[in-house]
């Protein structure tokens, strides 16, 4: 594999749930070439290092909060843009730029690195809280067509939309 698409969102905190469903319509809206896959990831953290090992270039599209836009906005950015929150709470909360930096140092080829993401509406009050706010549901579909423009335009990937029959989901 040359790319990963690497998703990330927990489906049981509500919006956080929105990198699993752009995996979703990734999965049923386009097909990939061979060197391109998608892989569905709960958490951002150290556990994706192994996905950064065998590739050339990472995207990650996970769930955003604290960017001071609207809810369902799409954002587009370097993992080194993405600021740090000074005190780790979690490995939640691990930038993507620390976890490619380590997945580097320990031996990646994985150069390249671009972020796609929504702004949250309700990261859910506990757990057991499924689906995404309605902002948030209608940005899954700009954002995957903003990481398929990615793909095609910075990756030179050719990609082929399904159509009729071959639509899933």
């Amino acid at each position: 594999m040359d790319i990963a698409v690497i998703c990330v969102g927990n489906e049981y905190r509500r919006d956080d749930g929105f990198g699993s469903a752009v995996a979703r319509h990734l999965a049923g809206h386009y097909v990939l070439p061979g060197n391109v896959r998608v892989l569905d990831r709960a958490v951002m953290g150290y556990a994706v290092v192994p996905d950064l090992m065998s590739v050339k270039a990472a995207v990650v599209v996970d769930a955003l909060d604290g960017t001071g836009e609207a809810p369902g906005t799409v954002l587009a950015f370097d993992p080194d843009d993405m600021a740090g929150s000074g005190e780790m709470m979690s490995l939640h909360e691990v930038r993507f730029a620390d976890v490619l930096a380590a997945a580097r140092f320990m031996g990646a080829r994985c150069a390249v690195g671009r972020c796609f993401g929504a702004q949250i509406a309700d990261a859910g009050a506990g757990a057991l809280e499924r689906g995404l706010t309605p902002a948030v549901a209608a940005a899954v579909k700009p954002c995957a067509e903003a990481v398929v423009a990615y793909l095609e335009r910075s990756m030179n990937c050719a990609i082929e939309r399904k159509t009729g029959d071959e639509l899933e989901g």
